[in-house]
């Protein structure tokens, strides 16, 4: 326990100002996007500038690239949910053909990228948990559009991912990011049940290719 307690003081102490400001806000992201309020993606917007220079700074480049997509996902998502809130707030249930086109998608990604990394640069991203990284990216990037669209599950690929992400993180010994998937966990109950509450009125969900 001692050992753990050491480690997370150490690591808040090498925390930089982006980077403590970059999660305050990622929290208020997760926050207001369970409260269905529209200036989650303001917060979003914001924290993942700041993440691009963190990773840019420490030179991860898959995280990078995420937080780029994340930053035109904040401007879509805000610009998407201004126009449907005109009558209130309503989530949408996804239908089975969306969950199968979502799984397939994402583990075809997810095999897609590690092949082409392992072929072009194996030698600089050939570690132990390649697979697990690469699925919790490409399906990040997946469950970004569902909660976009509004779509209540979304919640649900949301706690997977930050489980998975607990255990790729805990391996590295990023027990702060540990804690910070927690209270993404917590919150992403709280914004299931919000949302469960203000379903369409006639249950039908977006088309694949809405608007």
């Amino acid at each position: 326990m001692e050992t753990i307690q050491a480690i997370v003081t150490e690591q808040w102490q090498q925390q930089s100002v982006f980077e403590i400001f970059a999660v305050i806000l990622s929290i208020a992201y997760v926050w207001l996007a369970a409260e269905e309020s529209i200036w989650c993606w303001p917060a979003a917007f914001i924290s993942t500038s700041l993440f691009v220079f963190v990773f840019w700074d420490v030179s991860l480049l898959f995280q990078l690239m995420l937080n780029l997509y994340y930053l035109v996902m904040a401007v879509v998502g805000f610009m998407h949910w201004r126009r449907s809130n005109d009558e209130g707030f309503v989530a949408l249930t996804m239908p089975f053909k969306l969950h199968a086109t979502i799984l397939g998608a994402g583990l075809l990604l997810t095999f897609a990228v590690t092949f082409l990394t392992k072929k072009l640069a194996g030698q600089w991203f050939g570690y132990e948990y390649l697979y697990l990284d690469a699925g919790i990216t490409m399906f990040s990037l997946l469950a970004t559009y569902l909660t976009v669209k509004k779509y209540l599950q979304s919640w649900m690929y949301w706690s997977i991912i930050n489980f998975l992400s607990i255990y790729l993180f805990v391996a590295n010994g990023l027990y702060l990011t540990v804690i910070l998937m927690l209270i993404y966990i917590a919150i992403a109950m709280r914004g299931y049940i919000n949302w469960s509450q203000d379903i369409a009125p006639d249950d039908t969900p977006y088309p694949l290719n809405s608007k």
